[in-house]
């Protein structure tokens, strides 16, 4: 057993983004979600003059404009959507009951884009105006945090030279225009839109994964504006659970993701609804494995559904399990995946991971990894110490994991923490993957998304 000190990867925890009627957006739990869109192909952006004397909260020297030029193209590449960019006096986002029709991007310190931010934790908030009726997406408002600061108070910046202790810039801007767009929160922690965002130097390293669209990331926005090639198709299907004396009931809030086998990387993710039904688009065509795992209890959730979660009448927690094999997906076509919890899968969890980690240091955002390298990958949370080492893998020919380096490690943060060496191969496609721990008593969970290995 090593010592370590006890290290958490300090996180802030992004938005969600606040509808003008106002609500967080909240897609996943209706069976029958309004889907939020432009009509219109061409969105006129304004970069307000705020944005190029920021004031504090922008480290000197940062390329602003750079950045959200290619936040903005990581987005309209996949979209089909063409951004116009303009320049504004604007400084405020219009208030809740009155838009202006223009879409503002600003870091302006008014009072109404600061009433914007219950604390300084949260880097950015995107406001949307939309019909509640049809969807259409009106006007779309973007503040970048100019008075952010950590959890004890203490002021922060944002960069995007990857200056430890700062918000990467482009990674805060792509998360906030999938908003824009009319993308929710993914439950994916390898996904630019995810909730939480790292500082620059958590595992020693730049935070700029996020700035990176994952496939499941593409995936959702071409589950709302279209899969832009004929070469796609979509899984659907309903998760039902035997939970009082065999009755069937609908396992809503579930988390299912899809991997493809030949890479083993994520491709999409989703929810299921109230009714246990799911449905996600715009999946290339190919074969994929499909599972499933429980948002209670886990800290990969999304903090902002938390309440919900509490609150559902659905069952409670289950064991994650995967529940297709092999689902091929035809072009324009739809492949279906019904699953039934069964004892004593629809008991609650024993095996929960709670943190990841490398280079000494657990955080609750993936490991970066680069192509042919070997990382110490670090996993805490219940149970952990109770799965041998051949009982971890990485879902993919390309990523191996070294039983015979399992330790046990002690971080002093009152759970099992252990230790293995993950190796990436040289010709590994980047991407997310992910982890998969099986316990001595057969349980399975997953860390969906806990390494991501780059492009470059």
């Amino acid at each position: 057993m090593r010592r370590r000190n006890s290290i958490l990867a300090l996180l802030i925890v992004l938005s969600a983004g606040a509808s003008a009627w106002p609500s967080t957006f909240d897609f996943a739990a209706d069976p029958a979600p309004l889907s939020m869109r432009w009509q219109a192909r061409t969105i006129r952006v304004a970069l307000s003059t705020s944005l190029t004397s920021p004031g504090p909260a922008i480290k000197p020297g940062s390329d602003v404009t750079g950045a959200v030029k290619r936040a903005l193209k990581q987005w309209s590449n996949v979209a089909d959507i063409k951004f116009v960019q303009l320049v504004s006096k604007l400084q405020s986002v219009s208030p809740v009951n009155a838009g202006d029709g223009i879409n503002l991007i600003t870091i302006a310190a008014t009072n109404n884009n600061l009433e914007m931010f219950t604390t300084g934790e949260h880097p950015a908030r995107t406001r949307v105006f939309y019909d509640s009726k049809t969807g259409e997406i009106s006007e779309a408002d973007i503040v970048i945090n100019p008075m952010p600061d950590s959890e004890w108070g203490l002021p922060l910046q944002f960069s995007t030279d990857g200056t430890p202790g700062t918000y990467d810039l482009e990674s805060t801007l792509a998360h906030e225009i999938g908003h824009l767009l009319g993308l929710d929160h993914s439950n994916l922690i390898s996904s630019t839109m995810h909730p939480c965002q790292a500082l620059n130097g958590v595992y020693g390293l730049p935070a700029f994964t996020q700035r990176t669209l994952s496939e499941s990331d593409q995936q959702a926005v071409r589950n709302i504006y279209g899969p832009g090639s004929k070469e796609h198709g979509a899984i659907e299907g309903h998760i039902l659970n035997s939970f009082e004396e065999g009755r069937l009931v609908p396992v809503a809030d579930a988390h299912i993701w899809v991997e493809s086998l030949a890479s083993g990387g994520i491709v999409a993710g989703t929810l299921t609804g109230s009714n246990g039904a799911f449905r996600i688009e715009g999946v290339p065509t190919g074969d994929y494995r499909v599972l499933i795992e429980s948002r209670k209890g886990s800290m990969f959730g999304i903090p902002a559904l938390s309440d919900r979660l509490e609150d559902s009448e659905a069952p409670g927690g289950f064991r994650s399990v995967e529940i297709s094999s092999k689902t091929r997906v035809t072009s324009q076509a739809s492949s279906t995946v019904d699953y039934v919890f069964v004892p004593p899968q629809n008991t609650a969890a024993r095996l929960t991971p709670r943190f990841i980690g490398t280079n000494g240091e657990l955080s609750i955002v993936p490991v970066p990894g680069r192509k042919g390298s070997t990382i110490t990958l670090y996993l805490a949370g219940e149970g952990v110490d109770q799965v041998p080492g051949s009982g971890i893998s990485v879902t993919s020919p390309f990523v191996t994991v070294d039983a015979a380096t399992l330790q046990r490690e002690d971080f002093d943060y009152g759970m099992p923490v252990i230790s293995i060496r993950v190796t990436i191969s040289d010709d590994s496609p980047s991407g997310d993957y992910c982890i998969r721990l099986q316990s001595h008593w057969g349980e399975v969970a997953y860390v969906a998304g806990g390494i991501t290995i780059d492009p470059s």
